[in-house]
């Protein structure tokens, strides 16, 4: 409680945003205890000061033990006045896409949206690459497509305690069984390379992404996480980490558990005890997902960095 009320009143202290010129834009500026926001309208839409501070305490409770410079440092956020805006502006978005992450600016770029609750899930989506990618950068490496997506859709929702408010539980609640890839296929999956232009299949993919990563993220330490991680970022294989890790003993040992764990009933409870209205629409994230700016390079699981740029773009 001490926290929420000290980022609420950072937030409510901030007054009227200084102007910024930054690059032909007029910037103004709006600071709090863990962001700097750059944003071109007079005045940032209701709520976001506030919800990204919770942003920020959720995403340093989950992945500090990644960056711990985020405990010290403010994370930039520009949020330009409409879509046309942002996909005119300095970091040259590709139009399709609603976020991008600015890795060696710390940064997170959107457009304004109607819903402040849209503009916090994809910051806490990109901020969540943005972290994420950093620390496996650390070692000239991306994350595997899996877990790099798997892990910002886990962040998105609003609170750990309440799972089903986001669309990828409700998601996965009502995935049939045989909708899912064998696991020793869906771990060398890169949904932009390998499944084109297929909806459902890309549909499935993210959804099955989400599912796996939050076994090991919500059913499992932390700690157990940021040291399976540290092994895909060494080199080692999905299925050597999750023995060093969890003990599973191979990758169908652990597809095996993962899939008794999504048969508990008290998915479908959880998210069928949802008022209507409390059923996410999403922000077009699976539409978006087969596709890819040009000059944006492949995620690499091998010993080769090969990303050409730094952005990425959901």
């Amino acid at each position: 409680m001490p926290y929420r009320f000290a980022a609420f009143l950072a937030a409510f202290l901030a007054g009227p945003a200084a102007a910024v010129p930054q690059k032909g834009w007029d910037w103004r500026e709006t600071t709090t205890p863990h962001f700097r926001v750059l944003h071109q309208s007079t005045w940032l839409s209701p709520g976001l000061t506030i919800g990204v501070e919770r942003i920020h305490s959720r995403l340093r409770m989950d992945l500090g033990a990644f960056s711990p410079w985020m405990a010290r440092e403010r994370l930039s956020l520009y949020v330009y006045s409409d879509l046309q805006s942002y996909v005119a502006g300095e970091f040259k978005p590709p139009a399709w896409s609603n976020g991008i992450a600015i890795y060696e600016k710390k940064a997170v770029v959107i457009p304004a949206m109607k819903e402040t609750s849209q503009m916090l899930r994809v910051i806490a989506h990109e901020g969540t690459h943005l972290l994420f990618v950093s620390y496996f950068r650390e070692q000239r490496r991306d994350p595997p497509s899996w877990i790099n997506e798997g892990i910002a859709m886990v962040e998105e929702a609003e609170s750990r305690d309440r799972p089903e408010t986001s669309q990828w539980y409700q998601n996965m609640a009502d995935m049939s069984p045989s909708s899912w890839f064998a696991m020793e296929r869906f771990f060398e999956i890169s949904p932009t390379k390998d499944l084109h232009d297929d909806k459902k299949d890309v549909s499935e993919w993210y959804v099955q992404a989400y599912s796996v990563t939050y076994f090991l993220v919500r059913k499992h330490s932390n700690l157990q996480f940021k040291s399976f991680c540290a092994h895909l970022r060494d080199g080692k294989s999905a299925s050597e980490a999750l023995w060093l890790v969890y003990r599973y003993r191979d990758v169908r040992d652990f597809e095996k558990k993962w899939r008794a764990w999504l048969e508990d009933p008290v998915h479908k409870r959880r998210v069928a005890a949802l008022a209507s209205s409390q059923r996410s629409a999403g922000d077009g994230v699976v539409e978006k997902a087969g596709k890819r700016p040009a000059n944006f390079g492949s995620f690499s699981t091998g010993r080769e960095f090969k990303a050409k740029t730094s952005t990425t773009a959901d």
